[in-house]
């Protein structure tokens, strides 16, 4: 008996090294099978049998036909949402770009204290949308309403709620499961319907006792698994952000409330409201925004510990530390909730950021923090290092010394918040600055990557998977059906939905190189009995310098496309144009327009960070000095930067780990062994006492 179960554990793919994403899964298991393995010690004759669960059902991973409902789903790629979520984020950028212009010059609260253009308006509201926090405008000089609209998009554009969309997606899909699939996790309408009752299916079921079959009874079906799995998440992390959000607003609005005057809270001719700073504060920090409704920023506050540690606070919250909190948010609930639920909670963890991309494996999520610290680390010694003792700040402690490094270590890793002119740093403080700006540890959950290199590894990754000798059978073995088969091809290569001018453009080559090679061999084959090679045919030269060029081409294609995109040579060349649009203005005309100011304000909006040099009595970021172009340049690269490494996360979320009919069959068995264990216990218990009484008698 106990052999057939452990039997059982193996048909059903249940073994330890398949649940090595998380540890806690890994222990439970081991100790599962361990229990298994002892009871075969025993083998006493009068135990129940049990029945077996996974006989009738099938697998994921089962070999069967295509069924009709399966051929007539269209499958919606996750890879599509990258498109749609690039184009409604540049698209919020223009429109509330357009809403603030409006409000801000021809509407009845329009700015008596300045003139809003179009670019300043559009390049402040990409800043919310994209989570950067460069600005071309004071922000605290624009109106209520302005400034309303601006956290509306910053809400809905952060890192945290900007996720949502794509698990409602999934969620919707995995609801109606006759529609449309996004992801290898999506059964068959027929077993879906079959696993309407876990229990239904076995054949020797009355052996089962009724409780235990009731208790089989409440776990959910496989596609009330997938769907619950993504309204969970979807709870979860708006449950966490607004916790967050709360704790926030309250710690920092009643500090600002109880320890300053209205005085010490002006802003121009007016006093701001303290709890409307505090929810400024708190919203732009956890989405990495870093504004403040003050035009000298936090500089008020940096002989303030309380107020500069709430604030870090916030800002790793919903930076750096947010995975680790999101995913012990999900170990409690899991801990809470009623066993029944807990494989719900079981899919969630071992799919981590295939279900979501706020969630990183177990070992990955451990990196992450351990870099994360690392890099706070480094930070903030090099500018203890460096700037402990500058004279620019003799009139600060070296508590508030301390305090200032570290704050702004921490936000140049993400919000952009600063209490003081960072100007006053030493050069190579700020060229560290510059480092922490553009590393993102996502580690392998979140690839550093933008998305046209991301294309470009997927093409190389499918290009390389294919057989050449697949490829060859397509070409027709006539010369001249091979031409027009390859043209063929490229018709049909144009038609792929999704593709990319660099992959036409590739599989192109790639095809006219097997057709070429494919026509060189024919002409080997057809002048073998010609021995000097003088004589060869012109036309094989030909195919010789021909395939000579395909190659060339494609290797000059690849190496140059790949020296751009993947050792960021983009970002220079965004630097280069800059620097030539405003070489005009630039040092020694202008001493305070340099190139390094230049790299600074790329890079800050590269890593969505919003941190900047500044320029003399402007409040704004240094972009305000540059031309229209070059703010287009800089709004392009916070886009770049924004989405970078989101479509590695959307393919990876195409492709379900752990599948929910495994986990399900998983916890019956556990549930099943239990009782095993218990009956067996039971029986030897029993026959214990019986040879007792056997033996006195």
């Amino acid at each position: 008996m106990a052999t057939g179960a452990v039997d059982k554990l193996s048909l059903t793919s249940f073994d330890a090294a398949s649940f090595h994403p998380d540890q806690i899964f890994d222990d439970h298991l081991s100790d599962t099978l361990s229990r298994v393995q002892s009871l075969t010690q025993f083998q006493p004759q009068q135990i129940p049998t049990v029945i077996d669960i996974a006989t009738d059902e099938r697998t994921t991973h089962d070999p069967r036909p295509l069924t009709s409902s399966a051929r007539q789903r269209h499958r919606w790629r996750m890879t599509y949402y990258f498109y749609i979520h690039v184009a409604f984020f540049i698209i919020s950028g223009l429109l509330s770009g357009l809403i603030i212009w409006f409000i801000e010059n021809h509407s009845s609260l329009r700015n008596v204290q300045m003139k809003v253009a179009y670019i300043d308006a559009w390049f402040v509201s990409s800043t919310c949308v994209y989570s950067c926090g460069l600005t071309t405008l004071d922000f605290a000089k624009l109106s209520h309403p302005s400034q309303a609209i601006l956290m509306l998009f910053t809400f809905i554009s952060g890192v945290t709620i900007s996720t949502l969309p794509a698990l409602a997606i999934k969620a919707y899909t995995h609801k109606r499961v006759e529609g449309i699939t996004v992801d290898d996790d999506h059964g068959d309408l027929e077993d879906e319907i079959n696993d309407e009752l876990p229990t239904v299916n076995t054949q020797r079921g009355r052996n089962l006792p009724e409780h235990i079959r009731n208790r089989l009874a409440t776990l959910p079906t496989t596609a009330q698994l997938r769907y619950r799995a993504y309204i969970t998440c979807i709870i979860l992390i708006l449950s966490t952000c607004f916790t967050i959000y709360t704790i926030g607003i309250i710690a920092i609005g009643s500090w600002l409330s109880v320890h300053y005057t209205s005085d010490q809270l002006l802003q121009g001719n007016s006093s701001v409201n303290p709890w409307y700073a505090s929810f400024i504060i708190t919203l732009t920090g956890f989405n990495q925004n870093g504004l403040s409704p003050f035009s000298d920023g936090l500089a008020r506050f940096v002989h303030d510990v309380y107020l500069n540690v709430f604030v870090m606070m916030v800002v790793m919250s919903g930076t750096s530390f947010f995975p680790i909190i999101l995913r012990n948010v999900v170990f409690l609930a899991r801990y809470l909730v009623p066993w029944r639920h807990k494989v719900i909670f079981d899919y969630i963890l071992l799919n981590n950021h295939r279900l979501s991309t706020l969630l990183f494996p177990t070992v990955q999520t451990r990196i992450y923090i351990f870099v994360t610290i690392l890099l706070y680390i480094f930070g903030i010694s090099i500018s203890l290092i460096l700037d402990l003792n500058s004279d620019h700040f003799d009139m600060y402690s070296p508590g508030i010394r301390f305090l200032i490094f570290t704050f702004h270590t921490v936000n140049t890793r993400f919000a952009g918040f600063s209490s003081i002119d960072i100007n006053l740093f030493a050069a190579a403080t700020l060229v560290v600055y510059l480092l922490l700006m553009a590393t993102k540890p996502q580690m392998l959950c979140a690839l550093d990557e933008s998305p046209l290199e991301l294309s470009w590894l997927a093409l190389q990754a499918k290009v390389e998977a294919e057989s050449e000798t697949k490829s060859m059978m397509n070409i027709n073995d006539s010369l001249d059906l091979a031409g027009s088969r390859s043209r063929l091809g490229s018709i049909l290569s144009l038609s792929t939905p999704g593709a990319l001018p660099l992959r036409h453009m590739e599989r192109f080559l790639r095809r006219q190189s097997f057709v070429t090679k494919d026509l060189a061999r024919q002409q080997f084959t057809n002048t073998a009995s010609v021995d000097d090679t003088s004589r060869r045919p012109r036309y094989l030269r030909y195919l010789h310098i021909r395939l000579f060029f395909i190659y060339f081409i494609r290797a000059v294609i690849k190496h140059t496309f790949s020296s751009i995109v993947l050792t960021r040579t983009w970002l220079f060349f965004f630097i280069f144009l800059i620097c030539a649009i405003e070489y005009r203005k630039m040092s020694p005309v202008d001493p305070n327009i340099t190139v390094f100011k230049i790299i600074f304000e790329i890079i800050s909006a590269f890593g969505t960070v919003g941190l900047t040099l500044g320029y003399p009595n402007v409040a704004s970021s240094f972009s305000t000095v540059l031309s229209s172009a070059s703010k287009t340049i800089i709004i392009t690269t916070m886009l770049m930067g924004r989405h970078r490494g989101l479509l590695a996360s959307m393919k990876d979320q195409e492709a379900i780990e752990h599948s929910a009919i495994d986990l399900l069959n998983r916890r019956r068995e556990e549930i099943i062994l239990e009782y095993q264990q218990r009956t067996l216990s039971t029986n030897v218990i029993n026959q214990t006492k019986s040879d007792v009484l056997i033996t006195k008698f």
